[in-house]
């Protein structure tokens, strides 16, 4: 495996995630990844919930957003769209999402691609809320439809149509 460095630990954790789900990733599987103890990831990262939140921060960093035309009633909805997509079709992004913004150890990056467009902090606030709570319901409900549940479905129209009652 290559050098530790808090970017490779996120990169690793993400993967984990992906193959494996949130409630895999841990501290003692990440440094297996690397084949070092757990004690060697404490150099690069505080705790777990560090590593979570550089994890979210990381998959967010794979967003291309356009840059701001000026217009924030297109850019706002436009870059929650993507983070919305790219949230939901990561395996358990969501729940991880809503836990670091929750404890305050990750997302500066979706909050500085929103802020970036948004006319003020309140309406960040509010897509940030809306897109993590529709795409944490959204999963929860994909993921039970995959073991058989029979379940209400949500779509990503119902994002959009949420999204666009905000703006």
């Amino acid at each position: 495996m290559s050098t530790i460095t808090r970017h490779e630990l996120s990169r690793v954790g993400l993967r984990l995630l992906t193959e494996h789900g949130l409630a895999d990733v841990s501290m003692r599987r990440v440094a297996k990844e690397f084949g070092v103890a757990v004690s060697a990831l404490y150099w690069h990262v505080k705790d777990k919930q560090s590593l979570l939140g550089a994890m979210v921060d990381e998959l967010l960093a794979e967003v291309d957003f356009a840059p701001p035309t000026g217009n924030w009633q297109t850019d706002l909805p436009a870059r929650a769209e993507l983070i919305y997509d790219k949230i939901l079709h990561t395996r358990d992004a969501a729940e991880l999402t809503a836990s670091v913004l929750a404890l305050g150890t990750g997302g500066r990056k979706m909050r500085q691609a929103l802020d970036e467009v948004s006319p003020d902090t309140v309406t960040t606030d509010a897509i940030m809320s809306l897109l993590i709570g529709h795409a944490t319901l959204h999963q929860q409900r994909m993921q039970a439809q995959a073991i058989g549940v029979d379940v209400v479905t949500t779509t990503t129209s119902t994002f959009r149509q949420a999204l666009q009652l905000l703006i």
